[in-house]
């Protein structure tokens, strides 16, 4: 028997909207892992005549980040499957997750960005959200752009 809606532990972060990406970089909104358990970025790649590199960046305080282009370090497995370069192919999806124990010590801030690296039309967007939330409703932790969730009753 479920006990809880997925809005109860989940916390939509504002993402990266549906739009054409060309020679550009974007970063998703953050997921505060201090308020979940874990977390997950959803790339989605549609047409495409050009190249994606994504990185999985973790930052203190929401505002100090890697380096553009390159990924974070996260704890466990040295980092790894932190990051994917010359993505090409339409119509796929990537997914990019971690648990909170994977945040190096003092990091609590995980966000995912992305850059079209062959000076070609790709559309692309990317949802993230935190999972299994501290605090329920994990929907209080939404990002501004997340206007309604609607749940069957």
């Amino acid at each position: 028997m479920y006990t809880e809606q997925i809005t109860e532990r989940i916390g939509l972060n504002n993402g990266i909207a549906p739009q054409t990406l060309n020679n550009a970089r974007l970063s998703s909104d953050s997921v505060d892992m201090s308020k979940f358990k874990r977390f997950i970025f959803i790339l989605s790649i549609g047409a495409t005549a050009g190249r994606i590199s994504a990185w999985l960046q973790a930052s203190a305080d929401n505002s100090a980040w890697p380096a553009n282009d390159t990924a974070g370090a996260f704890s466990g497995g040295a980092g790894g499957n932190t990051s994917q370069t010359g993505l090409t192919t339409a119509n796929k999806i990537y997914t990019f997750e971690a648990r909170a124990d994977n945040m190096t010590a003092g990091k609590r801030y995980a966000r995912l960005q992305i850059k079209e690296v062959n000076s070609a039309n790709v559309l692309v967007c990317v949802v993230g959200y935190g999972d299994e939330a501290d605090s329920k409703k994990g929907s209080a932790n939404n990002g501004t752009a997340v206007t309604t969730q609607n749940v069957v009753t």
